[in-house]
């Protein structure tokens, strides 16, 4: 009995729908905007009160009283177009909340655990070619040396984990300091080998560095005379968002807007049947 009256209410609301679409071809100026903002909530509260009904109620099994018959009638066709636009809208719905939630769950399997950010009140350093500023006592007091070699970057690498692996040479048996600007100003150091060759990786785990071209300047230390190297010329590389790092940022959003793209498409399409 309540599903013939669930059945009963829905067909009404549906032949409302229809009155105001010919309303709408019938009418002129404003009254035609304010029947097409109707006719779209009519819609859409149609598609919610009856998508339990479309569910449990095949369009076979569905018959009307049409007066200008003046008898029941199977009404499959109407039935039927609408339960497959419902149907369909809340199946491509639930599929697209599926995969965000699949992406939640396999994403920190696959690329490491995500991080949560705390928001505080930082300011970067400031780097200048003849006076930079780091916490290190020593380098801070270290007298700069003009004889000693000044350490360059020949390469700059990014790793599969989106690390970057930044390949330089220096000054041998010495500290290589580099700087990479960003948001934060990144301090990075490493030993230098007998070769004269060095390396230092930066981890994305600490920081993320920003899309765009960062600036590298670097110097060599040698903390048992406490002596440092002349800055190197300002170098730069560019940090590039790969897809799958875009992906994951913009989940939620791409996500939501697919939604709202798909019910107002599903809101149209009911529409132009009518």
């Amino acid at each position: 009995m309540l599903k013939a009256r669930w059945l009963n209410f829905v067909l009404s609301l549906t032949n409302k729908i229809y009155e105001r679409k010919q309303l709408i071809l019938k009418g002129v100026g404003l009254g035609v905007v304010t029947n097409m903002g109707i006719l779209i909530s009519q819609e859409i509260f149609l598609g919610f009160i009856s998508f339990p009904l479309y569910l449990g109620l095949r369009s076979a099994k569905v018959t009307a009283y049409f007066e200008e018959k003046g008898g029941y009638s199977k009404i499959s066709f109407d039935y039927n177009l609408r339960r497959i636009l419902t149907l369909t809208g809340a199946g491509v719905i639930f599929i697209i909340w599926m995969i965000k939630l699949l992406l939640i769950i396999f994403t920190p399997t696959v690329f490491g655990p995500l991080q949560l950010y705390k928001v505080s009140d930082l300011r970067p350093v400031d780097i200048m070619e003849s006076d930079i500023v780091i916490s290190d006592t020593q380098v801070q007091t270290a007298r700069v040396v003009d004889k000693m070699v000044v350490p360059e970057l020949t390469k700059v690498d990014k790793l599969r984990s989106g690390n970057y692996r930044f390949y330089g040479t220096g000054q041998v048996e010495t500290t290589v300091v580099v700087f990479i600007s960003d948001i934060q100003t990144v301090i990075l150091t490493g030993e230098i080998d007998k070769n004269g060759e060095w390396e230092v990786e930066f981890s994305r785990e600490d920081f993320k560095l920003s899309e765009g071209n960062h600036q590298v300047i670097a110097f060599s230390f040698d903390e048992k005379q406490e002596i440092r190297s002349n800055s190197s010329p300002k170098q730069y590389f560019k940090a590039r968002t790969t897809f799958v790092d875009k992906l994951i940022k913009n989940t939620d959003v791409f996500i939501n807007s697919s939604i709202i793209v798909v019910i107002a498409v599903g809101v149209l399409l009911t529409v132009l049947t009518l």
